[in-house]
């Protein structure tokens, strides 16, 4: 019958496919519809993956053919590693650094899930890990650190995988809180009670029932009457039946294990089936029922021969089978305990291997890694702080120069306000004694003449005429009776400078007193400034006044606004 109803699917699928071809030909998407909500292992889906697979294919679409076959991989039990070489093939050729670490995940589950060979699973683990060094991809990170605590848990470094499965449980709890996609909810929350499974299995190995009670009922609490769940609703029933037991609550131990073991064997985990069995004949055992708890053991030994894999947790029940066909069967007794010499040396053939391959390919790679991290944070300090180092004397050296370089020009202003106050910031003419350095005259002047020239120019100093733009030597001469050539001598001879310089000093000693005087002009801008002394550009004013005055207008002005407490 169910070759027959295979067949119909099949038929029914590629009838679709074909038929598609006539008209519109179907997408990955739709292709892959019917089957992507399936339960894993529903050998229905394969017509579907089959042709998606193929289409890839035809396409030479690298990053499909890779889905196919993990699509693949999820559904045709019986294939599984088929499909997990295919996509780890065309990964190691096509796909990503990510896609890669994903396949040898994948392999590894299909070890440990299905085939409890830990040898093989920890090596495509470790290499998963190795690929996954440097991943944007949290959940897979993650999923990869789960995978190793499993292994640790198995080892009994219990402490240590339970480092591992809180550190993801809290990752995957507050993804949760997020607005993601249903599928991509479905995975946290699956990964999620995993970690919760897990660490129900580690606080109870610790004696830590209490805790591992309240695990388990969160964990029961969370997939009761959720069928997405099934499966891990199951092991938290299991946990509980342990739990029971443990509390000499035998109906109760019996009532949650029964229901736990029809999902855990329709899954085919027979790791954790045999575990539901030890404690199932424990029950019976506690309460006399010799039958019911032989039955039990020997399912466990069933488990043992077919999948050539025990846990030490169960091991034990052999003894009680020994124990219990002594003096009636021989053959039995004899055969049960080479069972358990054959399980004992199993586990103690697994156990130091695998310790000795986790502590050095992974444990010490976690160490190298941490190691490096450091090195790297270090280097980075190490920049950082010579970075900060050579600022900072930029910095300090900016300041130095700065208080010099303030210093001097309170330093000017002080001998400049000095001057002011001294009154001798005015031109005045040159004395007597101080002629020597013109001893021949470059020109004859008559006293007349100088006298009149003398007090044309006072009074052209005291009606400020010198403010106005544009005025030459030539104009002033003019405006004074007299010719350039006279006017010049003059200044010369009785200023002690040139025409220029004359009036340059004339029109800053006029506005630096200006701001010595009235405040209102310390708010003026320098361009005011020059326009109101009769200096076209502001550069040449500014110039000039530090010239005159051994100080820039602008520094002229804020020392004084300070001076006056003004702000």
């Amino acid at each position: 019958m169910k070759k027959f109803y295979y067949f119909i699917v099949l038929f029914s699928a590629f009838s679709q496919f074909l038929f598609s071809q006539q008209g519109k030909e179907k997408t990955f998407s739709e292709i892959r519809k019917p089957y992507e909500k399936m339960a894993i292992d529903d050998i229905h889906a394969m017509p579907y993956v089959k042709l998606y697979i193929q289409k890839a294919k035809n396409e030479n679409n690298f990053s499909k053919l890779i889905q196919g076959y993990r699509d693949g991989r999820q559904f045709d039990y019986k294939n599984k590693m088929k499909y997990a070489d295919s996509a780890l093939t065309v990964s190691l050729q096509y796909g990503t650094q990510d896609d890669i670490s994903k396949e040898y995940l994948s392999k590894g589950i299909i070890y440990y899930f299905y085939q409890k060979k830990y040898k093989l699973a920890l090596n495509e683990y470790l290499k998963a890990y190795t690929y996954s060094k440097g991943s944007k991809d949290q959940y897979h990170h993650f999923k990869v650190i789960y995978h190793l605590g499993i292994v640790k848990s198995h080892l009994g470094y219990y402490d240590e995988a339970m480092n591992h499965f809180l550190n993801c449980a809290s990752y995957y709890r507050s993804k949760l809180n997020e607005n993601l996609h249903e599928n991509e909810r479905f995975n946290y929350e699956k990964a999620y009670l995993n970690c919760l499974h897990q660490l129900t299995v580690l606080n109870r190995y610790l004696n830590n029932f209490s805790k591992s009670d309240s695990l388990s009922m969160l964990g029961y609490r969370l997939t009761d009457h959720n069928n997405d769940f099934a499966l891990e609703k199951s092991y938290f029933l299991k946990c509980l039946g342990i739990s029971r037991y443990h509390k000499k609550d035998y109906a109760g131990a019996q009532n949650h294990l029964q229901k736990s073991l029809p999902t855990i064997l329709n899954r085919n985990d027979f790791a954790w089936a045999s575990v539901v069995y030890y404690y199932l004949g424990k029950t019976y055992e506690a309460q006399n029922n010799i039958n019911s708890a032989v039955v039990c053991y020997e399912k466990i030994d069933s488990i043992f021969n077919y999948h050539d894999f025990i846990l030490p947790e169960v091991y034990k029940s052999y003894h009680y089978l020994i124990d219990n066909y002594k003096n009636k069967d021989v053959n039995k007794q004899l055969y049960y305990t080479n069972q358990l010499l054959k399980a004992d040396s199993l586990i103690s053939k697994d156990f130091p291997y695998l310790s000795l391959k986790l502590h050095k390919d992974f444990d010490r790679k976690t160490l190298i890694d941490a190691k490096e991290e450091i090195e790297k944070s270090s280097r980075k300090k190490m920049v950082i702080a010579q970075i900060l180092i050579v600022l900072g004397g930029i910095v300090l050296g900016f300041l130095v120069v700065r208080h010099r370089k303030d210093q001097k020009i309170k330093k000017q202003y002080n001998l400049l306000q000095k001057r002011i106050a001294a009154g001798r910031y005015n031109i005045n003419d040159v004395l007597k004694e101080d002629l020597k350095e013109f001893p021949v005259r470059k020109t004859s002047l008559t006293s007349e003449m100088t006298l009149e020239i003398k007090e044309k120019l006072k009074r052209f100093e005291q009606e400020e005429q010198f403010r106005k733009k544009g005025i030459t030597q030539k104009s002033i001469a003019l405006k004074l009776g007299t010719n350039s050539h006279y006017l010049s001598v003059y200044i010369n001879e009785q200023k002690g400078m040139n025409f220029n310089r004359y009036m340059a000093e004339l029109r800053i000693n006029y506005i630096t007193n200006l701001l010595n005087t009235n405040s209102k002009y310390l708010n003026y801008t320098i361009e005011a400034l020059a326009e109101e002394c009769g200096i076209a550009a502001r550069q040449n004013f500014s110039n000039l006044f530090f010239d005159i005055n051994g100080i820039r207008p602008t520094d002229y002005i804020k020392n004084r606004k300070k001076e006056l407490g003004i702000g």
